[in-house]
């Protein structure tokens, strides 16, 4: 019975359109729609089964069009349907079913997509939303779908990085006896090498969880450098040494050598050596040189001592 009335209201619609348009046309009423309008009435199906009507007139055949005059504003994803059809042009009643909404938050970028899927994984299919193999989301791709369901994806990136790190080389010495003591020469130049890391990273919507070696490699060895260092001693002679001021500061007198001239001393009895700068002249004949007391005492010998019987002086480079 209930079904009988339902029909009998349906065909009984756009006759009462169609006699309401009549009636307002012939008595010019001020309410009547525009020459070549017809009247409208528009049931918005809610997806929570609300229902909210509107009604007015509209000259266009199309219904998307027509909801908009009714200030109605249907969704691609909305479905709708007339009765009679639009193309009568008579009016009638238009049904329009909002489809359901829901929220994707995919990595950070938030979504709301209209759909009549009933799964998350038809809906994330519909919308071409792909999952990676290591993608994390909230929801099973077999969930059915509830209103306002707000899922969210986890984008995970699993990538190697590789750094790299020098290798220093060592400095091989050389003693060549032919160079001057205190001179070096480079016979090779040294290289560094280069060493190879790799990481394994992780990141979850651009942000790194984790960073794992796993593994190193020697891209290139490093080059040692190769430094001749000069052993040959340019001697003034050897002698007696004595002391002559008291002074901490590293000075002598030398008959031979000009003033200014550094000059480095070693005592012969037991191989210290310090070296001096010559501030002049002027010392007994049967010396080599005169030490203040500081470089006298540097050598190993005391001041009571008098002299050192041994010493030998070297060019200082």
């Amino acid at each position: 019975m209930k079904i009988i009335m339902n029909l009998l209201a349906l065909l009984f619609i756009p006759v009462f359109l169609f006699a309401g348009y009549s009636y307002a046309k012939s008595n010019n009423d001020s309410l009547s729609p525009e020459p070549d309008s017809w009247p409208f009435l528009l049931e918005e199906i809610l997806p929570t089964g609300e229902i909210v009507t509107y009604s007015g007139s509209s000259s266009e055949t199309d219904l998307r069009t027509i909801s908009v005059d009714l200030n109605v504003n249907p969704y691609p994803e909305d479905r709708m349907f007339a009765f009679p059809e639009i193309g009568f042009e008579m009016g009638g009643k238009i049904t329009l079913h909002r489809a359901p909404s829901y929220i994707v938050v995919d990595g950070k970028k938030s979504t709301l997509y209209r759909s009549w899927a009933t799964s998350v994984g038809e809906l994330l299919l519909e919308k071409n939303v792909a999952l990676g193999d290591e993608d994390k989301i909230n929801f099973s791709v077999d969930e059915n779908l509830t209103l306002g369901m707000n899922i969210k994806i986890i984008r995970v990136a699993r990538t190697n990085v590789h750094e790299y790190e020098d290798i220093d080389f060592d400095v091989i010495k050389r003693d060549d006896p032919n160079l001057d003591q205190g001179k070096t020469r480079v016979e090779r130049a040294g290289k560094t090498g280069e060493k190879k890391f790799t990481y394994e990273v992780i990141r979850e919507d651009g942000e790194q969880i984790s960073k794992t070696l796993v593994s190193t490699e020697i891209v290139s060895k490093p080059i040692d450098k190769i430094l001749i260092v000069g052993t040959k001693i340019t001697s003034y002679g050897t002698g007696i040494a004595s002391w002559y001021i008291e002074t901490s500061r590293m000075i002598a007198a030398c008959n031979f050598l000009p003033k200014g001239t550094k000059v480095r001393v070693v005592n012969l009895h037991n191989g210290k050596s310090v070296i001096v700068e010559c501030v002049g002249g002027g010392m007994r004949g049967d010396r080599i040189i005169d030490l203040s007391s500081g470089a006298f005492e540097a050598l190993g010998a005391s001041l009571g001592q008098g002299v050192i019987s041994q010493v030998r002086l070297e060019k200082v480079f």
